[in-house]
């Protein structure tokens, strides 16, 4: 087994993604779920390089998928890419074999449709993620039961002064307030221009941090508003509100549930065997990803400053994957 590396590679991943050819399009093994007798699975020592993209959440869960496939005799190790734009096109291009992704991120970044667009159900709405992927040469596995949507969150203090109720109200409000987020946040179709088009929010300023540093400037008195996801663990520690969605266009009714995303063509070139391993594996790990879990494994990283890694693996193991 070689040892798991993580670099940051948007850099190198620029400058040398081949332009590859997605191979075509199949089933999703969507019908693949970790029920039944796991034992005697077995990935016959294939490579599988996974891909996270930076920030603790994604973090912990490719390094679970890492440790719980490396359990089932894969050699599995992950890199850690910058962004969406970077994770889609080295999975395309098969400089990775498989990340895992948000389906409302595919949703909006991905395949560029608005949450009009998206089906009233959420069974309807990640079917068809998974037709639209496969139609670029990806597979879709079924997602987490968690569901990290898109949020805003402001100090008690800002809300009380300025009695903001709801995002409307914030956009009443929002030319006092300065908001904390990430660089992608600001320009991404759903995240700072939906809120200014649909919203009316206009922050007075914005702090542009990495991702993972989100709630410093809230905690420095420097920030009122921050976005939020809705797993973070500090949104129970910090003195912060919740601001609703009254128009539903923000978080909405588009679900942001992780799942793998697998690049078809290497998939297919799996044994029938390996295949049925990791996606049974992939499945079982995600299966035990639900909105308590994945916050008590947030706040193992962010908060009580543990390695995402060593959090992985003890998550693996309680699931009993070894």
């Amino acid at each position: 087994m070689t040892p798991r590396t993580r670099t940051l590679a948007a850099i190198l991943l620029t400058t040398t993604l081949a332009a590859g050819v997605a191979a075509c399009g199949s089933d999703s093994g969507s019908d693949a779920g970790s029920g039944g007798d796991t034992s005697g699975l077995d990935g016959g020592g294939a490579a599988v390089r996974i891909a996270d993209k930076g920030f603790t959440e994604s973090t912990v869960v490719a390094d679970a998928y890492a440790a719980a496939l490396n359990a089932r005799g894969f050699d599995a190790s992950v890199t850690s890419l910058a962004s969406t734009d970077l994770a889609d096109k080295a999975v395309r291009d098969g400089q990775i074999d498989l990340y895992p992704e948000y389906d409302g991120t595919t949703w909006f970044n991905v395949l560029k449709k608005t949450a009009a667009d998206a089906p009233d159900t959420k069974d309807a709405f990640f079917q068809q993620v998974v037709d639209d992927s496969a139609a670029r040469g990806l597979t879709a596995l079924p997602p987490a039961p968690y569901n990290n949507g898109n949020e805003v969150a402001c100090t008690q203090e800002a809300v009380d002064a300025d009695g903001i109720t709801d995002l409307t109200s914030l956009g009443k409000a929002s030319g006092k307030l300065v908001y904390s987020a990430n660089a992608e946040h600001l320009t991404r179709d759903d995240g700072l221009p939906l809120l200014q088009k649909e919203y009316g929010v206009k922050f007075k300023s914005t702090i542009t941090v990495d991702i993972n540093l989100r709630y410093k400037p809230i905690e420095d008195g420097k920030a009122q508003c921050v976005y939020a996801f809705g797993t973070d663990p500090q949104l129970a520690k910090l003195p912060l509100v919740l601001i609703k969605d009254d128009r539903g266009a923000f978080s909405g009714k588009v679900p942001f549930r992780t799942y793998p995303v697998v690049n078809t063509g290497w998939l297919e070139g799996l044994t029938a065997d390996q295949r049925s391993a990791l996606e049974q594996t992939l499945a079982q790990v995600d299966e035990g990803l639900t909105q308590e879990k994945i916050q008590e494994l947030n706040a193992a990283v962010d908060l009580d400053k543990e390695d995402p890694e060593d959090v992985a693996a003890g998550f693996v193991s309680d699931l009993g994957i070894d």
